[in-house]
């Protein structure tokens, strides 16, 4: 493999990354549930359906803000943002710049967590499985979401957007769909 094949594959990989964990956790939860729901009429004992269903959603929801970060799709003011005497551009990168200090900070404080729970052997209460999987969500979900938004912040300053995230009129995100007002 070509040196340029191999940054493709890596920039593939790095663009589909939460994409894919996303729906391999989404078809998880379903099927939890599903047994879930199953072994209410079938005489088949599974005691972890509910709980793992609560680590999966977890998951689900920290991967989830990282895969909002790629795709500019977090709330804003814009309401706000359009009333201050600074540019859109401004407010824009100071939103992200706020947002990436609040990712660092749960990223180190769910680090602590998950390296916590590691060290005293803590497994989940239904079912004998080791704790630190599940609130390994927390870094995990939040250093892909630092690295999302230092990407947009860096995309930013050097100008490489085909459409410019700060401005509402003309931004797509999630499945194409128009922020127009």
């Amino acid at each position: 493999m070509s040196g340029i094949q191999i940054k493709n594959m890596i920039r593939s990989v790095y663009e589909h990354t939460e994409g894919f964990l996303l729906v391999v956790l989404t078809i998880m939860l379903v099927m939890d549930v599903l047994l879930g729901i199953l072994a209410r009429y079938i005489p088949i004992e599974v005691a972890f359906a509910t709980e793992l269903g609560k680590y999966i959603f977890i998951w689900l929801c920290a991967i989830g803000i990282s895969a909002a970060a790629k795709d500019n799709q977090h709330v804003r003011l814009n309401y706000f943002a359009a009333r201050l005497p600074v540019s859109r551009k401004i407010t824009w990168l100071l939103s992200q710049v706020l947002f990436l200090i609040f990712s660092l900070f749960f990223f180190y404080w769910g680090l602590k967590l998950t390296m916590m729970h590691f060290a005293l052997n803590k497994s989940a209460m239904g079912f004998r499985f080791p704790m630190f999987i599940f609130t390994a969500a927390l870094p995990i979900g939040f250093a892909f979401t630092c690295l999302r938004l230092i990407d947009n912040i860096v995309h930013s300053f050097r100008g490489s957007y085909d459409s410019p995230p700060w401005d509402t009129q003309t931004s797509h995100g999630l499945g194409g769909i128009s922020n127009d007002k």
